[in-house]
């Protein structure tokens, strides 16, 4: 696991949607589900990254590029004087002053100092307000001091493709045409600790404090608490550590779920020092919603190689939060397995032997047709990138099924008794042998078969009685198991939205249930039946069908009539509308409807479009998706077609209880043809990322 600390919260101010009503209820998020590793793993691996992560992020404005330098690391400064000092010529004028600093920087690492401290805030030498806006404007440059006021979209695109020099220029644009909006210089000071500035971060946000007035809470997000993150990972980038805390601290008390704070707190902790404390803060903050780590479940079954025992030391065991805390499970199906007859004594034993092993024939080609349905289904080709990932959050789900509370104690109650049924089998299988070796001596000389016969089906008798109810109870545990299991492994699924790859999921968890009948269910009648055949010969033995129920699918699929995949998309030109080539577009899914309308013309060009657009699940959630989005076409009368396309934008979803998740996502497409009229298809792909705000802000700043 690569853990990364350099996440902000830049742009939260002006990003999202400040709704009230929205933001009423509490966050969900995907990030939610995140899996944690076991607390001592991530202890060390925290540990092993405390050099790499405490640098200080500060550069000259003038040095070339975007990446941030780590300009106050005392060591990295000492080379740096030794190698100036080396250039310089005997009796040059400025070696008396390099020689001095350089002889105090000894001194000062010496006495264990690691980083030199910038002044800041009302620290003598502290940087101006004005110093700092002059700073960030040569930074951007001749045409960025042209750049006019942008939007929110405008600096998460800018962002994105990694340019905070660009959404610096937006966001300069928007402080020179709003000099009081005390938001927009919060947000400038988020973007200036990404480009390596934030002594003139702090300086901004300083300003911002002067302004007064109470800070907007875009979703429901106090204003403060984000410009309190802010000013923590300022401090970070300076390298002050322990003064980065408090500002952090202060923000998570007024929001608990803003993930980049503790994110950044785990940062100025491991800094500091403590280890156990960043571990801490981290493992927290790679989940959006605060919840004590003891509501997880456990991932790891306590005994290897044996179901059901218990699961392992929570210290020691990968967690996540139980399923239902993200997933609708409101669409289960309900599969009951049939009772498998068993014989009552020997010689019925003997008619059902044959059947049973037939049925376990049956049962092995059954489960390959069903494995085979459910990897017929090419996942790289029907999902895009952002499906998979659905995808595979779901999977996962799925996979780890057993250790959620709506299975686990069926779980456990199925192997307790299978364990229970194959320690019992062995004394009762060795009292039967003995009993039958004396039972045979005892026979008197001139004993006839029938005599044999009788002896074995007395045996047998007692040995089957015994074992009967073992059997039994493993077969009803393993029922009410499987039925359990069944019922929410479905409802998982119903989660999926391509139709095709609900069909191979309901596939293999049919496969899954029918696996726990034809094994231990299937294989428990077998061993039971594996009896002697009657000595005497001639004898007429009782006719005993299997008469066994039909064993149930899941080929109903759980969204019922709804359409699935059908899309449909219409260009809609209209002149009364400032941007051209107004577009509507629509799908249909089992999870959701999807719609946008879209521009293809913005600011004179025939490439650049804006679009928002809106997606309405079958369960009441939505989500809103904004911002720009743009598409280059290869030029006609060349031997090849195609282009790309893009789109990037701020996204917020929410649902009847309220906001549940917001930050970036980016869509990207392309296409190329050929051949003698160009349209063989060479290449086509889709890309589509969504992020969370703390992985947007990883995304970024390039994390």
């Amino acid at each position: 696991m690569k853990t990364t600390w350099t996440l902000p919260l830049a742009l939260l101010g002006t990003a999202l949607l400040a709704s009230p009503a929205l933001a009423a209820g509490p966050w969900v998020s995907l990030s939610d589900q995140t899996v944690l590793h076991p607390l001592d793993k991530m202890r060390a691996e925290v540990a092993e990254q405390r050099t790499g992560a405490c640098k200080p992020a500060v550069r000259d404005y003038k040095t070339p590029g975007l990446a941030p330098a780590a300009g106050l690391d005392i060591d990295e400064a000492i080379a740096s004087l030794e190698k100036m000092l080396a250039a310089l010529k005997p009796g040059d004028p400025s070696r008396p002053a390099v020689e001095q600093s350089l002889k105090q920087l000894r001194e000062l690492k010496e006495k264990g100092t690691k980083v030199l401290a910038l002044p800041v805030r009302h620290e003598k030498g502290a940087m101006t307000f004005e110093a700092a806006l002059k700073t960030a404007e040569t930074l951007v440059g001749t045409a960025g001091r042209k750049a006019t006021e942008g939007t929110s979209s405008d600096v998460a695109a800018a962002l994105s493709v990694k340019s905070p020099r660009a959404a610096l220029a937006l966001l300069l644009a928007r402080h020179r045409a709003k000099l009081k909006d005390a938001m927009t210089l919060v947000n400038l000071a988020g973007v200036l600790t990404l480009a390596g500035l934030p002594r003139e971060a702090i300086a901004v946000l300083d300003r911002a404090a002067e302004l007064g007035g109470t800070l907007p809470a875009p979703g429901g997000v106090p204003g403060q608490a984000i410009a309190l993150t802010n000013r923590g990972h300022a401090f970070l980038g300076l390298g002050r550590w322990s003064e980065a805390q408090a500002p952090l601290k202060q923000a998570l008390a007024l929001a608990p779920d803003l993930s980049e704070a503790r994110m950044n707190l785990s940062k100025a902790l491991l800094c500091s020092g403590d280890v156990a404390g960043a571990t801490k803060e981290l493992r927290a903050a790679l989940r959006r919603t605060p919840a004590p780590e003891s509501q997880d479940i456990i991932l790891k079954e306590k005994t290897p190689g044996r179901h059901g025992d218990g699961v392992g030391p929570r210290e020691q065991s990968p967690t996540r939060r139980p399923s239902a805390a993200l997933f609708d499970l409101s669409r289960g199906a309900a599969f009951e397995l049939p009772q498998l007859k068993l014989p009552r004594n020997r010689r019925e034993a003997i008619v059902l032997h044959p059947q049973y092993e037939a049925l376990e024939r049956q049962g092995r080609a059954i489960l390959r047709d069903l494995g085979e349905r459910a990897t017929a289904v090419n996942l790289s080709q029907v999902l895009d990138p952002g499906e998979l990932r659905w995808f595979k959050l779901v999977n996962g789900a799925i996979s780890t099924s057993i250790f959620d509370p709506e299975v686990w104690p069926a779980h456990k109650a199925a192997y307790d008794a299978h364990y229970v049924l194959d320690k019992a089998w062995r004394p009762l299988a060795d009292q039967r042998n003995k009993t039958l070796e004396t039972r045979l001596h005892a026979l008197p000389l001139g004993h006839t078969c029938a005599d044999v016969d009788a002896v074995y089906d007395d045996v047998y008798q007692t040995y089957m009685d015994a074992l009967r109810p073992y059997l039994k109870g493993q077969e009803q545990a393993m029922a009410r198991y499987v039925s359990a299991r069944v019922k929410f492994e479905t409802a998982l699924a119903a989660n999926l939205p391509d139709p095709a790859v609900r069909a191979a999921k309901r596939a293999q968890i049919e496969a899954s249930a029918k696996a726990m009948f034809y094994g231990p269910v299937v294989y428990g009648g077998v061993f039971f039946s594996e009896v002697p055949k009657l000595f005497c010969t001639g004898q007429t033995l009782p006719g005993v069908p299997l008469d066994l129920a039909e064993l149930p699918t899941l080929d109903a699929d759980p969204c019922g009539g709804v359409f699935s995949g059908a899309k449909v998309k219409s260009k809609v030109p209209s002149a009364g509308l400032k941007a051209q080539g107004l577009g509507l577009s629509f799908s249909l899914s089992c999870k959701k409807i999807d719609i946008e309308l879209s521009t293809s013309s913005l600011l004179g060009t025939d490439w650049l479009g804006g679009f928002a657009s809106a997606s309405l699940d079958w369960n009441g959630n939505a989500t809103l998706f904004t911002g720009v989005k743009a598409e280059l076409k290869l030029p006609k009368g060349v031997p090849v077609t195609g282009g790309v396309g893009a789109k990037e934008g701020i996204y917020i979803k929410f649902g009847k209880d309220g906001i549940q998740d917001a930050g970036m996502r980016v869509e990207l497409k392309g296409s190329l043809g050929a051949g003698p009229d160009a349209s063989t298809g060479l290449w086509e792909g889709k890309i589509e990322q969504e992020f969370g705000i703390a992985a947007a802000a990883s995304y970024w700043t390039g994390n």
